[in-house]
């Protein structure tokens, strides 16, 4: 092993030795101190608080303003009126509209109902993006959704960022609330016996608001080149772990890098979101469309961190990532806790508003629940997971207060944060395997075609991406041979950016690299998820052959990007 290399693993275990739970702890009780709604002066109070720690770290610190589309309930509630009256507690959601000053009076049935026009409709669990759509495209007139026992706060745009001219139509069009699981049980019965009557009420104020961006760099002798890492510090109520542990971690992570500038091979900036909660990642965006070419030129990756250290959080080994990030997070997190790592495909979520730009990224949520051990509870579950079962019951909810904050995994979680970015910020080469990412499109593809038989034919892309699967096999062998940073190091790290961009457009991204998909479940290759729909289409139908012409766009879109990414490895 090269002496470099064993520096910087030196360097790294002396790094993560110095990990702090009482700074960690103090940085979260600070925090946790402000309710940081969007665009109210305390979440601006609490980004002054991180400013000022992080210019005592020696960061060049910037705090700013920019507009952004937020939303917030202010007040709800539901009344049973027939059969009989009871009133229960009722929570509103973002994005949804008000409904009128008096309230939004009708018979109320459940879900499955064959007929749900003109009435107001009950669900189960949380509230859904998709679920309201389709209640309102039925002609719903408002729906109530009886959740567990605690009521939890949930978006409800599908809208990514905000929305344009173009994307204004697709906002929510009814009335939406929460009740817990009781009271839900308690109208239900009612519905099983009667014609059952309610009255809900909702205040939502929604529209266009100052909101701050905190944005702290430290550069590198090395580099013009960056590592993202970055947080939202805007939360529900006090919003304790989420995010102001992860907050702390971010904290933590820059207090302990700083004093290793000197090893840096690339620069590092931090960025605290705004809009995350309130805002459908609205702050994230916005950066990606204001800084879209510094970003594309300079930036080496993107590290998310929200909601570290939770109560009772035992399950690490399925933070999201994406392929080529999947070795480095294994490797990290088994040299830290000897733990073996699954993971999970990042998705739509944890402000990954960085695909259309074409940033590798890691992490999102992080440590869960184990969902072996409570799975009455409807609160965050992501992705197909084994064992990963959300981030508690106080999610998103009055109760994320510091009591819920366990220091012994906040520092855990914080360890395996550090080291990533460590290994990022001095790798002499970047610690990307393209062959995985290069592997799976494999796998999809092939499983694609056994659907579509004869409907569609993808043996050339089938091809080509085995090609990529070699090319990426001999750069992975290239890259093993160097050990120190220089020259050719600079060449491989240049031809891994250009690969990145366009092997993460077309993994994770579907639209136009300057525009944002909606948000909601991504396939592995979304220009192609058109595919699973023409294998179950009536053949010859008029369905068939519109979705025959989508699938051939999005194949072309693939077979192009692929193509540029051979030409680079060539």
């Amino acid at each position: 092993m090269a002496e470099y290399v064993k520096l910087m693993e030196k360097e790294e275990d002396l790094l993560i030795e110095n990990v702090n739970g009482k700074n960690l702890m103090e940085y979260t009780a600070e925090i946790a101190k402000w309710v940081r709604v969007s665009g109210t002066k305390e979440e601006v109070e609490s980004l002054e608080y991180c400013k000022k720690v992080l210019d005592g770290f020696g960061y060049e610190t910037k705090l700013s303003f920019h507009k952004a589309f937020i939303s917030v309930p202010v007040k709800a509630f539901v009344e049973l009126e027939y059969p009989k009256r009871i009133s229960f507690e009722a929570l509103g959601h973002s994005f949804a509209p008000s409904t009128p000053a008096t309230g939004l009076k009708a018979e109320i049935v459940i879900s499955t109902c064959s007929s749900v026009a003109g009435k107001i409709v009950l669900c189960n669990g949380l509230p859904s993006v998709d679920e309201v759509a389709r209640l309102s495209d039925l002609g719903a007139i408002g729906a109530i959704f009886a959740q567990d026992d605690y009521l939890h706060n949930i978006g409800l745009s599908p809208i990514w960022g905000g929305p344009s001219d173009k994307t204004e139509h697709l906002m929510p069009a009814i009335p939406v609330v929460s009740i817990t699981r009781d009271s839900g049980n308690t109208i239900r019965n009612e519905i099983e016996k009667n014609r059952t009557f309610v009255r809900i009420e909702s205040t939502v104020d929604t529209g266009w608001r100052d909101v701050p961006l905190l944005e702290a760099n430290l550069k590198s002798d090395k580099s013009d080149k960056f590592l993202l890492f970055s947080s939202h510090i805007d939360s529900w109520d006090y919003g304790a772990m989420d995010n102001g542990s992860a907050n702390a971690t971010l904290i933590e992570c820059a207090r302990l890098l700083a004093r290793k500038k000197e090893q840096w091979q690339r620069g590092l900036r931090l960025v605290f979101w705004a809009g995350h909660s309130q805002g459908k990642f609205f702050s994230s965006a916005w950066y990606s469309d204001n800084h879209f070419e510094e970003l594309e030129e300079k930036c080496v990756g993107h590290v998310y961190v929200d909601s570290t250290g939770g109560m009772d959080a035992e399950i690490i080994i399925e933070a999201p990532v994406m392929p080529q990030t999947k070795k480095l997070a294994a490797d990290v997190i088994r040299k830290q806790t000897g733990q073996d790592f699954i993971g999970k495909r990042i998705g739509h979520y944890a402000d990954q508003s960085f695909y259309g730009v074409g940033l590798t990224s890691i992490f999102g949520t992080f440590s869960e629940q184990d969902a072996r051990k409570d799975k009455d509870v409807v609160s965050f579950k992501m992705g197909n997971t084994k064992f990963a079962g959300g981030l508690g019951w106080w999610w998103h909810t009055k109760h994320d207060t510091v009591d819920k904050v366990d220091e012994a995994f906040l520092v855990r979680d914080t360890k395996i944060y550090l080291a990533v970015i460590w290994r990022l910020l001095t790798s002499a080469i970047l610690p990307y395997d393209f062959n995985a990412a290069a592997k799976e499109m494999a796998h999809t593809v092939s499983g694609l075609q056994d659907s579509l038989k004869e409907r569609f034919d993808l043996s050339l892309l089938k091809e080509r991406i085995g090609q990529l699967v070699d090319a990426t096999e001999g750069l992975n062998k290239k890259i093993s041979d160097i050990k120190e940073p220089g020259e050719e190091a600079d060449k491989i790290n240049d031809v891994l950016l250009k690969l990145s961009q366009n092997i993460v457009r077309i993994t994770f991204h579907d639209n136009d690299c300057f525009d944002f998909d909606l948000s909601g479940p991504m396939f592995p290759l979304p220009s192609l998820e058109s595919g699973k729909i023409l294998a179950e289409c009536a053949y010859d139908s008029y369905r068939y052959h519109a979705t025959k012409l989508r699938l051939q766009r999005g194949y072309n879109r693939v077979m192009h990007y692929v193509k540029n990414a051979l030409e680079l490895l060539k």
